[in-house]
């Protein structure tokens, strides 16, 4: 993983260069490179890549040194000297797409992954990035054709910012600052969650994300059996691509099935290569509150597979001394804690005693994308539930699944479970017949958790642009077609409810706000075997009954009628890939929310006074910061939250956040925002 920032090339002074780079050091702190034209037009984007006429470019790149540490520096050139790239992230299986290039006739100068894009673009033009595996951003510059060429891979695992006022792509936003560039908040994205829902940033319409690659599907397995191998196959041909390194390599260990496969299935791999190989895991403990610690379950997994656990026991004080270098280097307002853990937790990589040889970690193994891909969250059972699995019924029909009554039920009990707790998050209660109708029939999804009511923005911000319609902003992202078969029933429910929560919560909230930009901020390169876009496509060829699988209770007889005749397993189909690999505790351990921990419960007048996250918000939240935004929010209804957090927090007991907690952090992220990046108010 690297960073990198491109312009065009007129009237660009050396010290914006220095400026621009120093920006995203963090991501690359090992080596720098610069490319400029020897010797103009904007372009425009399309779909998942931005195209662009331009005469004169700079190519900057900041290195952070994993494959070919030696010979890998970067801009990169052709073996013409014409053609001209740099390029983020990691790309799989390189050594097989080389040779058949050098088959072509392709000639390459160094032994670096990153190379390749140069060799597909010279045979496959634009349609290269069919050729890639990998979490990657690149840029490609031709004068011969005076073409920019930039995109981002399938599932947005690397950020990749651009605008088109002044020329500029970066992988993350702030690199525009060297440039001069004054940002001004975009108050109708704010308003309305584009942030969260499309391809807006919080700053002018200028400022863009270059959206991610969509799904494929492919033929489905003809057995069960075969569906639980072809999952294990590929996660296990997922990581061993990603084991790749010339640089130390460890893994996190949370405690779930998702990071015990990945551990599992690399300790295997390394070992079937080197006996004597040690493995080494990270994770959070939390041991005052060991009703919601997972760190023994880890620790015995640990041991399950002969790896060394690094227990990482954050004080109260830490998450909050990281929070607003999270909200800074995620670029967008976060509502929790996630983030700052997140960068507690790499920074643990590049401080710990190991040392496979002298130099640091550069590579952690994460488990992003596998709630996504295998229907792992809580809040998509509805979706399940409201329509019949017809593609299960007819491709395994001895398969047992619940009538269109027992649905129902189970709906109906869990309307004052999960759903309702996301419905109070927004004080505002949804109408949700009219949110279901603008999404085609599913269900209110998750990221509506990150709307905060109208009555928190200022007046004018409400008379100009309306109530706050985070729903809408999702529907209007949605492609036609998709709800189309939804509401004809040639898509079920629970794959449309996939399809969203990719697009939008794992695209936007979770790989931005917790993924690689949490990583880089101390040097290390995540990555995420569950997005590897061959084992996506065919968890997306596989029937919804797979992913959550029907189990009728055995109390229950085959005729009796009650909602709580069927559990509903998440995740089926993986945890019986990997059951060979794990320990059964965690085989068969339910999903759970991942928190960073705080106090359940406290109060001001209380005899340990203000925890330190109330602390930090009481001095940072005031009349004066709110006004210094500008016209966004209203002061009144921030007070109102703050006095409530101060005085009554009510927190969830998975270890969640208070709901004013969660609102408060949303305003410190535009307070600090707002102050690093010198937005002027308007």
């Amino acid at each position: 993983m690297c960073g990198i920032s491109v312009n065009e090339y007129p009237a660009v002074a050396s010290e914006s260069i220095r400026r621009s780079l120093e920006t995203i050091r963090h991501r690359g702190p090992d080596d720098t490179g610069i490319y400029t034209s020897p010797d103009g037009r904007i372009g425009s984007r399309t779909g998942n890549y931005l195209l662009m006429g331009i005469s004169n470019a700079w190519l900057r790149h900041v290195r952070l040194a994993i494959i070919d540490i030696p010979g890998g520096h970067q801009p990169l050139s052709d073996a013409t000297g014409t053609i001209h790239c740099v390029v983020v992230g990691e790309l799989y299986e390189y050594d097989s797409v080389r040779a058949d290039l050098e088959a072509q006739g392709i000639e390459f100068t160094t032994h670096s992954d990153s190379e390749i894009v140069l060799g597909l673009y010279a045979c496959y033009g634009l349609d290269l990035v069919q050729h890639l595996r990998g979490e990657y951003t690149f840029a490609v510059y031709d004068p011969n054709c005076s073409l920019l060429f930039a995109t981002r891979d399938r599932f947005g695992i690397k950020p990749m910012h651009y605008t088109f006022a002044d020329v500029l792509i970066a992988n993350e936003i702030y690199a525009f600052l060297g440039f001069g560039w004054k940002p001004r908040w975009d108050r109708e994205s704010i308003m309305h969650g584009g942030e969260y829902a499309d391809d807006r940033t919080l700053f002018r319409r200028n400022r863009l994300k270059i959206s991610p690659s969509h799904y494929v599907v492919q033929p489905s397995p003809r057995t069960v059996e075969e569906a639980i191998e072809g999952a294990r196959g590929r996660l296990i041909d997922a990581v061993k691509t990603r084991l790749r390194s010339d640089a130390p390599l460890a893994f996190y260990l949370s405690g779930g099935i998702d990071s015990s496969a990945v551990a599992a299935i690399a300790a295997k791999l390394i070992r079937e290569k080197n006996p004597g190989a040690e493995g080494h895991v990270f994770r959070f403990g939390f041991l005052d509150q060991p009703e919601v610690d997972e760190g023994p379950r880890a620790q015995r997994m640990a041991g399950h597979i002969g790896a060394t656990m690094h227990l990482i026991e954050p004080t109260e004080q830490e998450p909050i001394d990281k929070l607003e270098m999270a909200m800074y280097h995620c670029e967008q307002p976060l509502n929790q804690l996630l983030g700052a853990g997140k960068i507690s937790l790499s920074k643990a990589l590049t401080e710990s005693g190991f040392k496979a040889c002298t130099d640091p970690v550069r590579v952690v193994l994460t488990e992003e994308g596998s709630d996504e891909v295998f229907a792992g969250c809580n809040f998509v059972i509805g979706d399940y539930l409201r329509q019949e699995d017809l593609l299960t019924k007819h491709m395994f029909p001895h398969l047992p699944l619940p009538t269109a009554s027992e649905r129902s039920m189970k709906l109906e009990q869990l309307s004052v479970g999960p759903r309702q707790d996301l419905v109070s998050v927004c004080d505002e209660l949804l109408d949700h017949s009219h949110c279901n109708k603008l999404l085609g029939g599913m269900s209110p999804p998750v990221i509506l958790q990150f709307t905060m009511p109208s009555y928190f923005y200022s007046k004018t911000m409400v008379r100009k642009y309306g109530l706050s319609n985070l729903e809408r902003t999702i529907a209007e992202n949605i492609p036609p077609k998709v709800t189309a078969d939804l509401v004809s029933g040639e898509t079920h429910a629970l794959n449309e409810a996939l399809y969203h929560t990719s697009k939008a919560v794992l695209t936007n909230v979770i790989l931005n706000g917790f993924g690689d930009r949490t990583e880089m901020v101390n040097s290390i390169e995540g990555r995420p075997p569950f997005l590897d876009h061959k084992l996506v496509e065919y968890a997306n060829s596989l029937p919804p009954s797979l992913k959550i699988r029907p189990i009728l209770n055995p109390d229950h007889s085959a005729d009796s009628a009650s909602a709580d005749k069927w559990s509903y397993t998440e995740k089926w189909v993986l945890r019986e890939a990997v059951r060979p690999l794990v320990t059964e505790e965690i085989y068969t351990t339910k999903k759970s929310q991942y928190n960073v921990f705080i106090p359940k419960t406290t109060s001001s007048s209380s005899s340990i006074g203000l925890t330190p996250l109330q602390a930090h918000l009481k001095k940072r939240i005031t009349k004066e910061s709110i006004e210094s935004l500008g016209d966004i929010f209203e002061w009144e209804a921030v007070k109102q939250a703050l006095r409530r957090f101060l005085q009554n927090p009510v927190s969830p007991e998975d270890g969640g956040l208070d709901k004013n907690g969660r609102r408060l952090l949303y305003v410190l992220s535009f307070i600090v925002l707002g102050e690093r990046f010198g937005v002027r108010a308007q």
